[in-house]
């Protein structure tokens, strides 16, 4: 065969590729819009569920999984989950999906989307799985629920299924207590009740204050009994004066 014509056929076989492609998209786009559940025959999947604690306190940190109890060529999903923003804080960083896939966390403020899918080759996972873990903190008290509103679950072959209804887990969340000021931590400083402690007297004070009267008594005392002695003195020398005239009389 001669060069012009294989690239003649190769021409032509090109054409009829590219209507095959798309007579072939086309059916499986009828189908899909028909029977989407029939794309995921060469997959399934099992009940899902949302597990999260009962209860839990403001200030705690829980963590909500996403579980599903069998499962056969799960390739890819999306997940979208939908929270109170009001009570509970997500946690992006901590999304934990099974490994050896490539996952991702989208969402505002009470919704987010939790998508993973396999790799190039690899197969989809197969029996039980934990879909994805996350952490919340607990922001305040009342009655919450995490739901997971909706998803949809690819195999290996591109077929798809969702959700058949929709996911909750009740939660109970308790406000930390409201701590009152007590009356006398909120009484002013300087107030009657608040008065500082009369200062007390040492006995080292006492006798410090006693000493300087004891010296001021001391001498005052002694002049007098100077004074005292003087006197009795000059009395004695009187008497002598006296009995001595009285013997020179006689």
């Amino acid at each position: 065969m001669s060069a012009s014509r294989m690239h003649a056929s190769l021409r032509r076989f090109g054409g009829r590729a590219a209507i095959i492609v798309a007579t072939t998209v086309g059916f499986v786009g009828a189908s899909l819009a028909l029977s989407p559940a029939a794309l995921a025959a060469g997959g399934q999947i099992g009940t899902v569920t949302v597990t999260a604690p009962g209860a839990a306190h403001q200030g705690d940190t829980i963590t909500v999984s996403i579980p599903v109890d069998g499962s056969t060529d799960l390739y890819a999903y999306d997940l979208e989950l939908r929270y109170d923003p009001a009570l509970l804080d997500l946690d992006e960083a901590s999304a934990a999906f099974p490994t050896g896939g490539h996952s991702s966390v989208a969402g505002g403020a009470g919704t987010v989307h939790l998508t993973d899918t396999r790799l190039g080759t690899s197969p989809g996972l197969s029996g039980a799985q934990n879909l994805v873990s996350v952490s919340f903190t607990v922001l305040g008290g009342g009655a919450t629920s995490v739901k997971l509103a909706s998803a949809t679950f690819v195999d290996s072959m591109g077929g798809s299924t969702s959700l058949p209804r929709p996911a909750v887990s009740d939660i109970a969340l308790t406000a930390s207590p409201v701590v009152e000021p007590s009356p006398s931590s909120a009484a002013p400083t300087g107030s009657v009740g608040s008065a500082s402690p009369a200062p007390s007297v040492s006995a080292a004070a006492v006798e410090t204050d006693s000493d300087p009267l004891a010296v001021t008594g001391s001498s005052f005392v002694a002049p007098l009994i100077a004074g005292a002695i003087a006197v009795a003195l000059l009395a004695l020398g009187t008497v002598l004066i006296i009995r001595r005239r009285r013997e020179a009389l006689r």
